[in-house]
């Protein structure tokens, strides 16, 4: 694939490892692929590659059900629109801050992905949500009143579809870790044009419980599902949904339980998963303390194919 790269001197054409993955192996007819991978790649030439200048970032409060204000950093393509739009959800923990999310929104750790999505003439919204790492385990809330963090995430969706420059109707989302079960529970209450599972920690949606005895790879595996609460929860999904996992991820086990449940919903469901892909290889260096997050020629294969999804599903 032949991908134009737009930087602060000109432009540059480069041929992208991704297409090294169009010869995959089709491991199940579970719609279920294998990628090979692994290398890692300097991220320098692939970032800050839109101006500020042409693609400000914008940063907006959105008030939720309850009167909290989450943070969003917002860059639009030039022009009037109207553009589909992209909002992704960050890892745990929530409530980041605006400051990070800025700093994602233009690549300033290593990630190329939201510039990405911007040069393909999507709207990117980094959107922040409420919660912790002291409250990931099941259940999201007994009480059916409580307002949680998928309640965050239904307020910046419906903030994104009213903007004049947003075509309301092509808004996809795309959750990466536990962002990954804040979109899971967003895409169980409302309608979204497509959405895109990163590496995601579906623990809540599933309700599952981590083995305490197991080695961190292998503390989900086997995990004992509800089936019959999740399809209840899966009959409202609309959405073209893909799935990108990493063999070096011990959540591998938990996404493809998630798939495996999509799959007898009769949902329309993907599941790509890479060699040697690290836990949010997908999303590529995100500056986390103490983590060893390259950018990997998966990490940039997973990208293009995931606009190919997105393309597919007809943004």
């Amino acid at each position: 694939m032949l991908l134009w790269i737009q930087e602060r001197g000109g432009l540059m054409r480069g041929w992208l490892v991704a297409v090294l993955y169009v010869l995959c192996a089709v491991v199940s007819n579970a719609e279920v692929k294998q990628f090979p991978g692994g290398k890692e790649l300097p991220h320098e030439k692939y970032i800050h590659v839109v101006s500020e200048s042409q693609s400000p970032v914008q940063q907006v409060y959105i008030k939720t059900k309850d009167g909290l204000y989450v943070a969003v950093a917002m860059r639009k393509p030039a022009g009037n629109g109207p553009f589909p739009a992209l909002i992704h959800f960050h890892g745990a923990p929530g409530g980041r801050g605006m400051e990070k999310l800025v700093t994602w929104s233009r690549g300033d750790t290593g990630s190329p992905v939201f510039e990405r999505f911007l040069q393909e003439g999507y709207v990117t919204v980094v959107a922040d949500y409420r919660g912790g790492p002291g409250s990931l385990r099941p259940p999201l809330s007994e009480d059916p009143n409580a307002v949680t963090y998928a309640d965050d995430a239904v307020a910046v969706l419906e903030a994104v579809r009213k903007l004049p420059y947003v075509d309301p109707e092509r808004v996809n989302v795309y959750g990466v870790s536990l962002g990954g079960d804040v979109v899971m529970h967003l895409i169980s209450r409302v309608k979204v044009r497509a959405a895109v599972l990163g590496a995601p920690a579906p623990i809540r949606y599933l309700a599952v419980q981590p083995n305490p005895n197991a080695p961190p790879a292998e503390r989900f595996k086997g995990a004992a599902v509800d089936s019959e609460k999740v399809q209840q929860k899966m009959a409202s999904i609309q959405a073209p949904i893909l799935i990108l996992v990493g063999t070096a991820d011990g959540l591998i086990h938990l996404d493809r339980a998630l798939h495996d449940e999509l799959e007898k919903a009769g949902k329309t469901v993907r599941m790509e998963v890479y060699e040697n892909g690290y836990h949010d290889f997908c999303i590529g260096p995100q500056g986390h303390e103490g983590r060893k997050e390259p950018l990997m020629d998966s990490t940039l294969a997973a990208l293009e194919n995931t606009l190919r999804f997105l393309k597919d599903a007809g943004n």
